[in-house]
């Protein structure tokens, strides 16, 4: 533009020195006037007027008009005084020329003393010993130019290679700092969007002078907790670099498989390696390898006391017993080095859904450590106090076992129906209540809290199901499956609620309420119970006439035959093979079994018909 103004930094060139100097100056008078002797200051003041009037100028006549007699005699003063200066050159020339020879003399006494001993002075010869002075000889070296103007070429170029120097340092200096202002611009501006998001910012605790991001849970162990800042620095394009430090082992996740036989026939799906654009991507992601490493910790802490219920760690992993002779394993692996899922069975999504639950579990048990801040300290003591175990395995434990026995009590009660139901006789079986069932508008979702915490209350809360079980005669049982691994269950067991509306039959003499251990005794007490049931259920509906029960506690009927003189006998078991009648009549035996196969058998009998065709 015309109105700027335009600087140079490159240096003028230099005049022509040697002009100017006096020797030059000198040189040019003698030339024009022969010598300074006949000028005087009238003198050049007349030739200015002569000059100014354009009068030709004589520069070689006499203009001082002085006489030659004064010129004679000024010059015999002059020859006196020559001759005088000439006579001191001349003593000074001879001290000069005796102290040469001295020298000469002195260089010579190392190579042959008698020779030079007799042109040595004796001024010498009493100060300074012979053979004191030494010389070699020497290359000599090339005429250079006159160093004058050679030193003043060399500053001259100094100076402009110095000013281009200093003029490229600028242009580059300018150039450095729009480009540090372009990267300084990036960075803050990433770190507001990371402030914006809610991300906590803040001074490193050893480093005041870097800025630093939380991204970890302030209620977690102080391992972890500590681990949970990461420094906020710069890289060389102005963009953000999360320095998680030097425990950081890269990006890892909870993995779940399902495993039966060194098989896995589940796992979760694979998670892609992190390639977040955004700086709350990349921080949402280590938070969630820090929230899943802290998790496996734990996990780890509490297989250790959980060996009782077949959990234990081996190869950095935890194995839970599962269903089926399957087993959970638990592990931490990096993200990216997971392998594909093979197996795409309906239990694909269980390894998921545990992972899911262990991680509901860790966040509950922060939110417990934040309630427990909130609350008065507790007294000082000598004794540490120990750092208390979190509950993730064993909500999980229960809801396994829980649903293990609550489907090997329908499969068991499922198939004894069947069985009775081909005999034609009456057995129903109903699950009135469960706290596995859990969604929205059941009794168990509660109203108040959020979906989350609803699920986290009922997790670590003991499980129960009921199941209604109604036989032929009256007789109802309320079976409550029970399970917690915490004291002094550790494990499931089974309360039998019996109710009999006949008060004469042998069930009416059990105890009302029976607690058992196992699922066996429970299941050996149900059969012997059916069978005295179906007995009881023969003899009141009457169709088995003049048969009798000798004891209501066997399941047998008895009646005297007159013709043979012995006794007919009739036998009902239910156990593991299914309804078993056997009979002895009219010197005849035999047996029929019913089976849960039996419905799909072609002309099938009854109990009740069988007895009326075999036992009249």
């Amino acid at each position: 533009m015309a109105d700027q103004l335009a600087i140079s930094l490159r240096a003028w060139p230099s005049d022509d020195k040697t002009t100017e100097s006096l020797p030059y100056l000198i040189a040019r008078i003698n030339d024009q006037r022969g010598s300074f002797r006949n000028i005087t200051e009238a003198s050049l003041e007349e030739e200015i007027r002569r000059a100014e009037r354009g009068e030709q100028i004589d520069l070689s006549a006499d203009e001082d008009g002085v006489p030659d007699s004064q010129d004679n005699e000024a010059k015999g003063e002059e020859l006196a005084v020559a001759r005088e200066d000439m006579i001191k050159r001349i003593g000074e020339a001879y001290n000069t020329s005796s102290q040469a020879l001295d020298l000469v003399s002195l260089l010579l006494t190392s190579h042959t003393p008698k020779v030079a001993e007799t042109t040595v002075s004796p001024y010498v010869k009493q100060t300074i010993p012979f053979g004191s002075l030494g010389a070699e000889i020497m290359q000599a070296t090339k005429e250079a130019e006159p160093e004058e103007t050679s030193h003043d070429l060399v500053g001259l170029g100094w100076r402009l290679r110095s000013l281009t120097r200093s003029a490229d340092s600028l242009l580059n200096s300018a150039t450095r700092l729009e480009k540090e202002m372009e990267r300084e611009s990036t960075y803050w501006q990433q770190v507001l969007q990371v402030k914006e998001a809610g991300w906590p910012v803040s001074r490193l605790p050893g480093d005041r002078q870097t800025l630093g991001v939380r991204f970890g849970f302030a209620e977690a162990h102080a391992d972890f907790r500590d681990r949970g800042l990461a420094a906020l620095r710069r890289d060389a394009d102005g963009n953000v670099d999360l320095d998680h430090g030097r425990r950081w082992q890269g990006e890892k996740r909870l993995g779940v498989r399902l495993v039966k036989d060194k098989r896995v026939l589940a796992k979760q799906p694979v998670q892609p390696p992190g390639d977040d654009k955004t700086l709350s991507e990349r921080l949402l992601r280590a938070r969630n390898s820090l929230f899943d490493e802290e998790l496996f910790h734990e996990l780890n802490r509490e297989a250790r006391n959980l060996v009782s219920q077949e959990v234990y760690c081996m190869g950095g992993h935890v194995n839970v017993p599962y269903h089926d002779d399957c087993q959970l394993e638990i592990s931490l692996v990096d993200v990216g080095m997971e392998e594909p899922t093979i197996s795409s069975n309906d239990d694909s999504t269980i390894p998921a859904a545990i992972a899911t639950t262990l991680r509901l579990l860790l966040a509950h048990a922060h939110r417990q450590n934040l309630q427990r801040r909130y609350q008065p300290p507790a007294p000082i003591t000598d004794t540490p106090t120990a750092r208390p175990l979190y509950s993730l395995l064993r909500p999980i434990l229960e809801i396994i076992q829980h649903q293990s026995a609550r489907n090997k009590v329908q499969s068991e009660f499922e198939s004894l129906h069947i069985t009775l139901l081909s005999a034609d006789q009456a057995f129903a079986v109903a699950e009135t209540s469960s706290s596995l069932g859990f969604h929205r508008g059941s009794d168990n979702f509660p109203t108040a809290t959020s979906t989350a915490e609803a699920l986290v209350k009922r997790l670590i809360r003991p499980h129960h199901s009921q199941i209604a079980l109604t036989l032929s005669n009256k007789t109802a049982f309320l079976l409550d499956i029970h399970t917690s691994v915490f004291p002094p269950t550790y494990g499931t067991s089974f309360q039998l609620t019996t109710t009999s509306l006949t008060p004469e039959s042998a069930v009416a003499d059990m105890p009302q309420i029976m607690h058992f251990r196992t699922m066996e005794k429970l299941r050996k007490h149900v059969w012997n119970v059916t069978s005295l049931d179906i007995v009881a259920a023969l003899l009141q509906s009457g169709s088995v006439p003049g048969w009798t029960q000798p004891s209501r506690y066997q399941a047998e009927l008895r009646r005297k035959n007159v013709a043979s003189r012995t006794k007919d006998r009739l036998s009902i078991i239910v156990d593991a093979g299914g309804l078993k009648a056997t009979w002895a009549c009219n010197d005849k035996t035999g047996s029929r079994v019913w089976t849960s196969a039996s419905m799909t058998e072609d002309g099938a009998l009854s109990l009740t018909d069988l007895i009326k065709e075999q036992l009249g």
